[in-house]
């Protein structure tokens, strides 16, 4: 597990708190308490309760559950391994007890025995979610895409949102060549979740691909993903689609202290469609956000494609609108 993680150390999902365990068939007193402690991030005091039930209660699958968990998000994973594989004796027909034991195993890079965990807990219910999902984890890490594709969307069938299933099914799309079926992913992946280093990441793929549905921003210290900046068809007038794009960004740029956002629009072939714009933009800012002066927006417009490029990789956009922070 350690190398999946740095593999996908956003997307791996180890779901140390927050978990909902599943026809537990014990104290629901145990229960409340546990997920209270994992939900609420108080996970010594966690700790420290349930190995007094496991001394107390040492026949309690659901105790020795629990102490494990605590102990993983310790990273205890010898320790944490013996009490899951206890709670898993003592009650063998639960999934979630054979998928930790498999976090375990992955924690003490025993990959044969946490892929059979993960393989047990579906065996017992087909539709176990994290089971899954790390199982991709496992057949991705060795390349085996299709196993590993259809595994993810057997995730998704589950739970459509799933950050870890979504990307990761672009990533394998990308190995296996179908650019169009990568492109989709991509861009399912990015319009659910369009912040942070994956965000950024699957635009910067979707942009190499010539989707410019999103792209990436820097301003200041902060890259920032947003959907393209879209006008009325044939005109310099902003269509509505685009103001929750530019409402954050004028929300990020009244927290800077100094500095001047600009912005720039490239229009092939037509310099005066090209200043409109940026003139709109510009008047749609200061109207919205009255912390913002119209010395503190810089506004330039070029009538010929954008050239940039991302990984390496020339890119050549028509119509294209870019913003970012300057000193002055």
């Amino acid at each position: 597990m350690k190398s999946l993680l740095k593999l996908f150390p956003l997307l791996c999902l180890i779901l140390l708190s927050g978990c909902v365990v599943k026809n537990v068939g014990t104290t629901v007193e145990h229960t409340f308490k546990g997920d209270y402690y994992l939900n609420s991030g108080k996970y010594e005091e966690g700790r420290a309760s349930f190995a007094r039930e496991v001394q107390e209660n040492p026949e309690s699958a659901l105790a020795h559950y629990y102490y494990g968990r605590f102990l993983l998000q310790g990273n205890d994973y010898k320790q944490a391994l013996e009490h899951l594989k206890k709670a898993r004796d003592l009650d063998p027909g639960n999934a979630d007890y054979h998928f930790w034991s498999g976090v375990a195993f992955g924690g003490l890079n025993d990959v044969k025995n946490e892929e059979a965990s993960y393989t047990e807990a579906l065996q017992i219910d087909n539709d176990h979610l994290q089971s899954l999902i790390y199982l991709g984890h496992i057949h991705l890490q060795r390349k085996q895409y299709q196993k590993a594709l259809d595994l993810y969307s057997q995730a998704l069938d589950i739970w459509p949102d799933s950050p870890a299933a979504l990307y990761n099914r672009a990533l394998i799309l990308h190995q296996l060549g179908r650019s169009p079926e990568e492109r989709r992913a991509l861009l399912e992946y990015v319009t659910r979740y369009p912040s942070g280093e994956m965000a950024r990441k699957a635009t910067d793929y979707l942009n190499i691909l010539g989707d410019f549905s999103f792209r990436n921003h820097q301003l200041g210290v902060r890259t920032l993903t947003i959907e393209k900046i879209w006008f009325e068809s044939f005109s310099a007038e902003l269509d509505s689609s685009s103001y929750a794009s530019l409402n954050l960004i004028g929300k990020i740029f009244t927290n800077f202290d100094r500095g001047k956002l600009q912005i720039v629009v490239y229009q092939k072939s037509n310099k005066e469609m090209a200043r409109n714009k940026a003139i709109n933009i510009k008047n749609y800012l200061t109207d919205e956000f009255s912390a913002i002066e119209p010395k503190q927006i810089g506004i330039s417009w070029f009538a010929e494609p954008h050239k940039l490029t991302i990984k390496k990789k020339s890119l050549t956009i028509d119509e294209s609108v870019s913003f970012f922070v300057t000193a002055k």
